[in-house]
Formats: C-alpha cells, sequence, structure tokens
C-alpha cells in the first residue's frame, strides 16, 4: 500500500490508492483536513512521548542526550507523560483553549 502525505502549513491531509486514483483519507471528525496543531505539557515531553509510547529510538550519543535531559526536565516539573499527553489537531486547540498557561502549543509546527 502507498500513501501521500501533505503537511501544509494550516491543515495535514492523507491520502492512498485505490484502483489507481487517490482517495482521502478521513481523519478528525469525518474530515479530510487535519489542521497542524501540536499540544503537550511541554516541549521536553514530545521528545519522551515519541521514545515511550511510539518507540522511536534514541540511536546515537546527542539523541540519548536529548532525551535524558527531556525525561529530567519532565521528572523535576512532575509531569507525566502517557499516551494521550501529546494531542494533533482540533484536539490539541481544545486543550490549549481548556488551560494556556499550562500546556506547550504549536500552530503550524514546521
Amino acid at each position: 500500500m502507498f500513501i501521500g502525505f501533505d503537511y501544509g502549513t494550516a491543515n495535514c491531509s492523507v491520502a492512498v490508492m485505490r484502483d489507481g486514483k487517490p482517495q482521502l483519507l478521513k481523519m478528525e471528525n469525518d474530515s479530510t483536513l487535519l489542521p497542524s496543531m501540536l499540544c503537550a505539557p511541554t516541549r521536553e515531553s514530545v521528545s519522551e512521548w515519541l521514545y515511550r509510547h511510539h518507540d522511536v529510538p534514541a540511536d546515537d550519543d546527542e539523541t540519548q542526550a536529548l532525551l535524558r535531559r527531556a525525561i529530567r526536565y519532565n521528572r523535576e516539573e512532575d509531569i507525566d507523560v502517557t499516551a494521550k499527553s501529546v494531542q494533533f489537531g482540533l484536539s490539541s486547540l481544545a486543550q490549549y483553549i481548556d488551560d494556556p498557561e499550562e500546556v506547550w502549543f504549536v500552530k503550524s509546527p514546521k
């Protein structure tokens, strides 16, 4: 299976080839567009979230050092990074609106 991914400034979209034609996939609220937004407890929590919940490896010394710093920072701030700690699209906007002082929000994280 092949997919196409458009990482746009305002929105993202994903399409698959079906019967030789691209078909956009619905991603959030039955929309084929996902707003390009990300929200997390801290910037550092994104690194830990990718490592712990999506098996993104820390293979080289620099990446391992970055991950150690991120984990240490999150522990010092008493931030428990769970599978739902990082949100995307409209759910990230809702999380930001709910508590803008306590989250790290990025619009168009290109």
